[in-house]
């Protein structure tokens, strides 16, 4: 046998030896705008994640026009990620990790344009049928059809922003004020140095799992305020406006200055004020993730609002948030009194229509209260009106 020919059929070998270590994927539905899969060997309901897509696409392309391909989703179920998955933070991907200064962060979801070797899958993975989700691996998706390359942080403030909302009457109401990212951008200090490294990552780095955070978190802060300050213009002017400002007055002046705008007590006051908006929706939004910012006026405007609130739907979001608040911070006396006597008899009265949220609404309460219920399960079950 030929030198050549043998190292053709050592290649090939060698090929054939790759694509059988990688984890294969079923197609199990397909529409007009998507593919959904799942893993091999793996039992997935793949009709949450549905319903999930059918907001997420409409939401995502209202902001960036129709997809051009159809996107490829694959789904997955279990408590591990696909082991094919992109170092998306740091060495090795982990279902949850504890990032340095920042805390405990789960990776539910990760979009690839290329896949990590030959026989890698491209496209959207969903760890969650949540619509949030999807929605922040969709503008990925979109972005990535675009011939223009925008920076990552950039890239990551939209999908973050747009990602962050509520499912309303089977519509994705965005947003916008993502209340985590908020809260540590307030709390953490970072160096001049790191913020102008994270601001200058590209995606082809490889980076640790706090600069991925941050990245996120610094992306959401500077957007969010560039959304605020020209609400009519398009995302294309938003990177444009930031971009010449920064030149004038340098990348970290421009950049500290929108992050502490983004995360000031003002504009938590004014975004507080939503949960008297017109549309259900809206509030339901702007209750949904409040619990994350450790806030005694948060807590308080949660309640208020929920002994005038009339939608059932609404009224689950203020609750569940103001009690999920209890351990994440110190209540004052007077909060306390208002959880056990406003919050929790609230929630025992409300009627939910959809039997599995009205199931693990009784399952919430009952280990509140002592009476045999799982509270854990409860919550898991209500996770749309709570999960950021």
């Amino acid at each position: 046998m030929g030198m050549k020919l043998l190292a053709r059929l050592l290649t090939l070998v060698a090929l054939l030896g790759l694509a059988s270590s990688c984890s294969s994927w079923r197609r199990i539905e397909t529409r007009e705008q998507w593919t959904l899969y799942a893993k091999d060997g793996e039992s997935l309901d793949a009709e949450p994640f549905e319903r999930a897509l059918e907001p997420a696409f409409v939401a995502v392309q209202a902001k960036l026009g129709p997809f051009e391909d159809r996107v490829r989703v694959h789904a997955w179920n279990d408590d591990a990620l696909d082991e094919d998955a992109p170092q998306l933070m740091g060495p090795g991907v982990e279902r949850i990790e504890d990032v340095p200064g920042i805390g405990k962060a789960r990776v539910r979801a990760y979009h690839v344009t290329g896949g990590a070797t030959l026989f890698s899958p491209t496209g959207v993975f969903l760890g969650t049928s949540d619509v949030g989700t999807a929605v922040h691996e969709l503008v990925h998706a979109r972005l990535a059809e675009m011939p223009k390359r925008v920076p990552l942080w950039f890239e990551e403030g939209l999908a973050s922003l747009w990602g962050d909302g509520a499912l309303f009457e089977e519509r994705w109401v965005i947003d916008g004020f993502a209340c985590w990212p908020a809260r540590v951008l307030r709390e953490e200090s970072i160096s001049d140095e790191e913020l102008q490294r994270v601001m200058r990552l590209s995606a082809s780095q490889t980076y640790s799992s706090r600069d991925n955070l941050l990245v996120h978190f610094v992306g959401w802060a500077l957007v969010f305020d560039l959304a605020r300050e020209l609400p009519d213009a398009s995302w294309e002017k938003w990177l444009a406006h930031f971009e010449t400002d920064a030149l004038r007055r340098t990348l970290l002046v421009a950049t500290r200055e929108r992050i502490a705008r983004s995360t000031s007590k003002a504009t938590i006051t004014e975004w507080l004020e939503r949960l008297e908006h017109d549309d259900p929706g809206v509030r339901l939004a702007a209750a949904k993730g409040m619990w994350k910012l450790r806030s005694q006026i948060a807590v308080d405007a949660l309640v208020a609002r929920l002994r005038d609130e009339t939608n059932a739907q609404v009224s689950l979001s203020l609750g569940l948030n103001a009690l999920l608040a209890v351990g994440e911070m110190r209540l004052s006396r007077r909060s306390w009194r208002d959880l056990w006597r406003v919050v929790v008899p609230n929630l025992g009265d409300l009627e939910i229509h959809d039997d599995a949220e009205r199931s693990s609404l009784r399952q919430f309460l009952g280990g509140m209260r002592g009476r045999g219920g799982n509270t854990q399960q409860g919550l898991d079950g209500l996770s749309r009106y709570w999960e950021e």
